[in-house]
């Protein structure tokens, strides 16, 4: 009997070592220098079991071998659940949906209570020619009939509805809160009675040698929760990584610049409203920008920042504004930072010296930190699965799983040192203007510095050509 239940648990613990085996080598994040000796000694654990089905006989041997099965097939078990879903997640993490909600926005003392209330009555949309505002006119179109007024102007759609004049309009929901933050009147004299979501369209990621220098862009929307609904664009960052030169280059561009959304004409908009449009938005207005290409995208909100900190068990940066904050105060030199703080630290603008300019600055400061804690500590780097386990609920992007798990396993195998350097398209004036995204309202707006333009485009294009930092920044 003791014998016959020795054979069972042996060939379980056998097949968990095959299982596992088979999940290291799938996962790819472990240099040859420790995936050899490793698979080597699950080899020889698995030789030994089979010795052991074939000649233990005594009862001592039996009861050890028994344990020592139980032993290895629990903990390789565990190990599956930890390997598959990182595996899972790290192959999973590109095919989140970007979701747009609009809202369907009736006059607050009107006599619509829901939906169908409306049905056969007019609706006001804003006629910029988005293809999103088109799809979410469907999804109403499939539940009541309506006649549709097309508007030029944000506020001339506004006050109509407040007058009286329409009998709801359709609105994204970042449309709304800027309304609502700038029209009171608007704000307190409508409500919503019901609410559309599309799911915004995203074009195939583009694999590149994981040897070759790329492009990511890191979009920060000014959201918390749910990372997949569609918001303005509030950071936007230019990450260029050249695995070669071990260089790290971080271009921001301020929120407020104003550049031409991609595939649009006439009138142009300030770069945060892009991301109301959806992340290939963002992405392919900024290639334009800066005349370069821009394959990835790594998408984050407030509790993304939160989280990714926390799970490296902060950060540590050299601050050079001192200030005060809700958290804590920042003085100038060398701080640690929780997450709550370093998100705080990422936003403030108003304390600032220049503003948004300096915010972009210490948002890089923030991402360059959080670099240098990943690529030299070696404990994190093998315990990857807890800075990762934030990406499936908070992270959004489309850079390939084999692309990242390349990058671990070389930071793994030599640990590199890179070099992190930050830079800033400059504006040149600013000024109240109309937008593409609200017509009609005039938004505050930064103008580009031209030569700082084409500096950043020559600098970018100059690391994707495998050149040095220092040999093009002459």
């Amino acid at each position: 009997m003791l014998k016959r239940l020795n054979i069972i648990l042996n060939i379980i613990a056998i097949i968990f070592l095959l299982l596992i085996s088979i999940s290291i080598t799938e996962l790819n994040i472990l240099p040859g220098k420790y995936y050899y000796p490793m698979i080597g000694l699950l080899l020889i654990i698995g030789i030994l079991f089979i010795f052991s089905i074939f000649k233990s006989n005594k009862k001592s041997l039996l009861i050890i071998s028994i344990i020592s099965s139980i032993t290895i097939s629990i903990i390789s078990f565990l190990g599956l659940i930890y390997l598959n879903s990182t595996n899972k997640l790290l192959d999973n993490i590109s095919f989140m949906k970007e979701k747009s909600i609009y809202y369907i926005i009736v006059k607050k003392d009107s006599d619509y209570k829901e939906l169908s209330d409306l049905d056969n009555k007019n609706l006001a949309i804003i006629d910029n020619g988005s293809s999103n505002y088109q799809k979410a006119l469907k999804e109403v179109n499939k539940k009541i009939n309506i006649n549709t007024i097309k508007y030029k102007n944000i506020n001339t759609i506004a006050s109509d509805l407040v007058a009286g004049k329409v009998d709801s309009i359709l609105l994204n929901s970042n449309s709304k809160r800027i309304l609502d933050d700038i029209l009171k009147d608007f704000k307190n004299n409508t409500r919503v009675v019901d609410k559309v979501v599309i799911y915004v369209k995203r074009g195939k990621s583009t694999v590149i040698n994981s040897n070759e220098p790329f492009n990511v862009l890191i979009s920060g929307i000014d959201t918390a929760g749910d990372i997949n609904s569609v918001s303005r664009s509030d950071v936007n960052i230019v990450m260029t990584v050249n695995s070669k030169n071990h260089e790290v280059l971080l271009t921001n561009i301020q929120r407020d610049m104003q550049v031409q959304l991609h595939s649009t004409t006439g009138i142009k908009d300030k770069l945060t409203h892009a991301g109301i449009y959806g992340i290939d938005m963002s992405r392919q207005t900024i290639e334009d920008f800066l005349d370069t290409k821009i394959p990835y995208y790594i998408r984050v909100n407030f509790d993304s920042l939160v989280k990714v900190v926390d799970s490296i068990d902060g950060v540590d940066i050299d601050n050079d504004v001192a200030f005060k904050g809700y958290t804590r105060n920042f003085e100038v030199g060398k701080l640690h930072l929780n997450g709550k703080e370093a998100l705080e630290y990422a936003r403030e603008r108003k304390k600032m010296p220049s503003g948004d300019y300096t915010r972009g600055l210490h948002q890089e400061k923030i991402i360059e930190a959080i670099i240098n804690k990943v690529t030299t500590s070696k404990k994190i780097l093998n315990n990857y699965s807890k800075f990762t386990s934030v990406l499936d609920e908070f992270i959004q992007t489309n850079i390939p799983s084999s692309t990242i798990k390349a990058y671990v396993k070389e930071q793994i195998d030599t640990m590199p040192k890179w070099k992190v350097i930050s830079r800033a398209v400059e504006s040149s004036g600013s000024a109240l203007m109309e937008t593409y995204s609200m017509p009609g309202m005039n938004l505050y707006v930064a103008f580009p510095d031209e030569n700082s333009v084409r500096t950043a485009s020559t600098i970018i294009n100059g690391m994707l050509e495998n050149k040095k930092y220092d040999t093009i920044n002459k």
